[in-house]
């Protein structure tokens, strides 16, 4: 096995930051499209949206390992222990590197990070979504499940009898 140079950990480093760009471009759809689904009160959408958005982080996570591993390689090949060398920031790995593989790296590790971005806002606008469609849940069960006010009636005399109080499931069925 011939042994490996920087710029071949620093191509592998670019090739799986593009993977991951690509991954996080599914999964600002995918959360675009739960949004959506959870505006129509759809949950069956909902469901089938938060499944695909779990395989996806899946192979994020996946993506993310192999980084790492290419990190450390990096690192190690200029003499650097793993831990310093994930310590480092994209732009001092690819100071590093040969133009064409430093240019790569970091344009690649911009976009990534404004897709991360979106999908965090996005992500928090879906949280406030959700946590807004619970509440309103809640206060529908409780004023279907509530008892109504005691109805008044009159007895035969003519005074006022109290009726029982029921609940609207137990009087609609």
């Amino acid at each position: 096995m011939k042994p490996q140079k920087p710029e071949d950990f620093g191509a592998g480093l670019v090739m799986t930051l593009t993977r991951l760009e690509e991954l996080h471009g599914e999964l600002a759809v995918q959360v675009d499209r739960k949004i959506e689904r959870m505006r129509e009160a759809d949950t069956e959408g909902i469901n089938e949206c938060v499944a695909c958005e779990q395989d996806l982080m899946r192979r994020i996570g996946e993506q993310e390992g192999l980084r790492r591993l290419l990190t450390d390689r990096l690192g190690r090949s200029y003499g650097m222990s793993p831990q310093k060398a994930r310590r480092l920031t994209v732009a001092e790995l690819a100071e590093r590197l040969s133009p064409p593989h430093r240019a790569n790296l970091i344009a690649v590790a911009q976009r990534l990070k404004k897709l991360a971005t979106r999908v965090e806002r996005r992500n928090r606008v879906a949280g406030a979504l959700g946590a807004t469609m619970v509440k309103h849940l809640g206060c529908v069960l409780s004023t279907l499940t509530a008892s109504p006010p005691r109805a008044g009636a009159y007895s035969p005399g003519g005074g006022k009898v109290g009726a029982a109080p029921q609940r609207l499931f137990e009087t609609v069925g």
